[in-house]
């Protein structure tokens, strides 16, 4: 059993970055002594613990300035998804640092071609999206690419059939939860928000007994809050309480 870490972009000192965020987006953005934090625990956590992977969603510039050499100089190595038609705009690497980062140990795959809902797209563009970034990424790295995260989370049977008949033999999404190894090809993510300290990461890592019943009860509650307010009003309320954190 493993656990995926999904990351998205790191600040340093209120310097922000250049790509363009909303609220929501921001809960997802760490500062760079946290992030730093969680480095340190996942590079000295205990053995016995479970095993982590750091993914990075996006292809954010903090990926290449600041994420890879905190990971590299504890020895450390992490996934990065980009969406191919922001590579090289502001705020985003480009692709010379997406080969460098390959050369240096990194992983870098495919989260679409333009980040779209895919689950609102007819499964001709679906393809396209997920074709056409398979086929921009090997371009630029001269090698296959083989794992497709998904943009937002969402997704439905269509979204991963595809995804296996494009080449895809990994597809991550954002539901949290653990992995079994070799368990088959759609892999869950815990997502570290902006305020997550690494006690989240401590009870991933050491207790994931405990840490299973918390997301099955966070599970009921959802499903009844979603059924109360229906998909529309559960998100605006989200939004809301994100914005004003």
């Amino acid at each position: 059993m493993y656990a995926i870490l999904l990351y998205h972009g790191i600040e340093d000192g209120g310097v922000r970055s250049a790509r363009q965020m909303d609220d929501v987006d921001r809960e997802y953005v760490l500062d760079r002594g946290r992030f730093e934090q969680h480095v340190d625990y996942l590079a000295s956590k205990p053995a016995s613990s479970v095993r982590a992977v750091i993914s990075f969603d996006d292809g954010d510039l903090s990926g290449y300035t600041m994420a890879a050499p905190m990971l590299e100089r504890r020895g450390l190595r992490g996934e990065f998804f980009v969406v191919t038609s922001w590579i090289g705009t502001p705020g985003f690497m480009n692709a010379v640092q997406l080969r460098e980062l390959a050369a240096r140990g990194h992983g870098v795959h495919s989260h679409s071609r333009s980040h779209p809902r895919l689950t609102d797209l007819p499964s001709a563009q679906i393809e396209d999206e997920l074709r056409g970034s398979k086929a921009d990424l090997e371009s630029i790295l001269g090698r296959p690419v083989t794992q497709f995260s998904i943009p937002g989370g969402a997704y439905d049977a269509r979204v991963v059939d595809i995804a296996a008949r494009a080449g895809y033999t990994s597809v991550l999404n954002s539901v949290e939860g653990y992995n079994d190894e070799g368990a088959g090809a759609l892999l869950q993510r815990f997502t570290p928000r902006s305020y997550s300290g690494v006690s989240m990461l401590q009870s991933i890592c050491e207790h994931p007994a405990k840490t299973k019943a918390k997301l099955a009860m966070k599970r009921a509650v959802l499903r009844v809050a979603r059924g109360v307010m229906g998909d529309g009003g559960y998100g605006k309320l989200r939004e809301r309480i994100i914005s004003r954190r």
